[in-house]
């Protein structure tokens, strides 16, 4: 069976005849091949006539981590500015999205940038990628200049919200996982918990430089971003919201293989007369990446756990949204992302 095929045998008919709607006919022929972007969820390239799409299946996980209203909103804010692929479809549960496909030159492929950065800068000597980060504060400025969505979410907001979310989890045990599953979780988290002090700490440290929200996508690694005709377009934008104004430039930071002169370029040219840091906002960059993994660690051990939400009778989930990682992969995430906190 080809992946035409398993695609057919397993999406939602509803989701099908949508689609042929759209004027995309699925069949046992069609061209379609899955794509490696993306940790939480399944995408699929479709190769129809002259035109490619992207479509993308979302992960019980993740839909327990995020609100995929805003998300659909937020990635349409950046779509109307050409910061994004736009998106062409959107199922009625949001279990399935459709959207433009932007292929990269294959000699230039963003994520060959990627590297975990911890608060002290590694590269010292010439730059991967030159001019990387003129493309970047192009995209981050793009950025900041968006409506602020509706969905405002502090920086201490989202660590109160992930640590109910994993305590949560704690106390339920995860019994629906194997023992030596649930003996590493319960230490991962544990390992989490040793850093309250710190991270509340950090949190204090940004509130302080913060004048006012903006638009941030929320997780610019390399992997959610695309390049083409000399610039860069974002995917992925499940934790979009309304934030503090350092938080994407502390992802850009934490998760590019920059030199130290790029990095320092780019601090400098962002915070520049920035409307919503305060003059002395460059002193919390460390505080800003330290959240950043934090953050990446929470999710780690929500997505391990597996958490979803109850699905409703018109649901059109089927196991194309099962986690595109096994449970272990995750844990595994979580001490890489642990390991770069400063």
């Amino acid at each position: 069976m080809n992946l035409a095929e398993q695609l057919l045998t397993t999406l939602p008919l509803v989701v099908i005849d949508d689609l042929k709607r759209l004027g995309i006919t699925l069949s046992p022929d069609s061209e379609l091949s899955v794509l490696s972007h993306g940790l939480s969820n399944q995408n699929y390239l479709i190769h129809d006539s002259d035109k490619k799409w992207v479509l993308r299946s979302n992960s019980l996980a993740s839909n327990g981590l995020c609100d995929r209203q805003s998300e659909v909103t937020n990635w349409r804010l950046a779509a109307k500015e050409s910061l994004a692929p736009a998106l062409c479809y959107v199922s009625s549960d949001h279990a399935y999205f459709l959207s433009e496909y932007i292929e990269e030159e294959a000699s230039w492929q963003w994520g060959e940038l990627l590297s975990e950065q911890s608060t002290q800068p590694h590269i010292q000597g010439p730059s991967v990628w030159p001019n990387a980060e003129e493309k970047l504060l192009v995209l981050l400025l793009g950025l900041s200049k968006l409506t602020v969505p509706d969905n405002i979410i502090s920086v201490s907001s989202q660590w109160q919200r992930y640590l109910g979310q994993l305590r949560d989890i704690h106390a339920g045990c995860l019994t629906e996982k194997s023992q030596d599953l649930r003996d590493q979780w319960f230490a991962h988290f544990h390992q989490l918990l040793g850093l309250e002090t710190e991270i509340s700490q950090w949190i204090e440290e940004l509130n302080a430089c913060d004048l006012g929200s903006q638009y941030s996508h929320r997780d610019l690694n390399p992997r959610n971003l695309l390049y083409k005709d000399n610039q860069l377009f974002c995917i992925d934008f499940e934790y979009a919201c309304g934030s503090h104004p350092l938080f994407d430039l502390a992802a850009v930071l934490s998760s590019h293989g920059l030199s130290t002169k790029q990095k320092e370029a780019l601090i400098h040219a962002y915070l520049l007369g920035h409307p919503k840091l305060t003059s002395n906002a460059k002193s919390a960059l460390s505080a800003a990446i330290n959240i950043y993994w934090v953050f990446a660690a929470c999710w780690s051990l929500l997505m391990a756990a597996g958490g979803s939400p109850a699905l409703d009778e018109n649901s059109s989930v089927t196991d194309m949204n099962l986690n595109p990682h096994k449970d272990q992969e995750y844990l595994n995430y979580f001490q890489s992302f642990l390991s770069s906190i400063g």
